[in-house]
């Protein structure tokens, strides 16, 4: 099985990078034969979507067809999204409407949000709002908000995270992994050819 982990901060170096980097652990140490892809936004730096992504020139060669074959042989997808002034980053909805081709198609998703204050909430509701419609991308139920997130350090947190955090993560994470092996057969029946995009 395969789980992509998408950074979708716009610094490198970021602390939704190190919270990518833990989650990975978490996830090997869950379940040790998972394939993971890690794919870190402020790295990769891709342009926002325009129709010249249909010529397949440029970054829309070879760079982006190796993250959309990532994406589409991944079972389920973890964002780890900041909150920059109340909402998701411009990279996070770009991700979506870059994936045109069925790459989050029909599969689990979940949304793990950041922030450096009290805040973090917002990414999640603005996401599960918009970017479902033509990626069909199928979020569960469940969602991560990691606040002060500076101070996360599993195992010797800051005083402002709670206790139960690294706690209900894994948990979280255990339900992700189910879904992703569950949902495996609905795929089998999708018409993309018909109906790709929502109405």
């Amino acid at each position: 099985m395969k789980i992509s982990i998408i950074s979708a901060s716009h610094r490198t170096k970021s602390q939704s990078k190190k919270i990518s980097n833990v989650l990975n652990n978490n996830l090997l140490s869950l379940q040790s034969d998972l394939d993971i892809y890690e794919i870190d936004l402020a790295d990769t730096s891709l342009p926002l979507w325009s129709s010249d992504k249909k010529k397949g020139e440029g970054v829309w060669g070879d760079t982006w067809n190796s993250i959309s074959d990532n994406l589409s042989k991944s079972d389920g997808f973890i964002l780890v999204v900041p909150e920059y002034g109340g909402m998701a980053t411009p990279a996070a909805k770009n991700i979506f409407l870059l994936c045109g081709s069925g790459e989050f198609a029909h599969k689990p998703g979940l949304i793990v949000s950041v922030s450096s204050g009290n805040g973090g909430a917002n990414p999640i509701s603005e996401l599960r709002m918009s970017s479902y419609k033509n990626t069909h991308i199928m979020w569960i139920p469940e969602n991560i908000i990691i606040r002060n997130v500076e101070e996360f350090n599993p195992g010797a947190h800051g005083n402002n995270i709670p206790e139960w955090l690294d706690n209900r993560i894994d948990y979280v994470l255990k339900l992700l992994l189910a879904y992703a092996s569950n949902m495996k057969p609905l795929r089998e029946i999708i018409n993309r050819k018909d109906f790709g995009n929502g109405m």
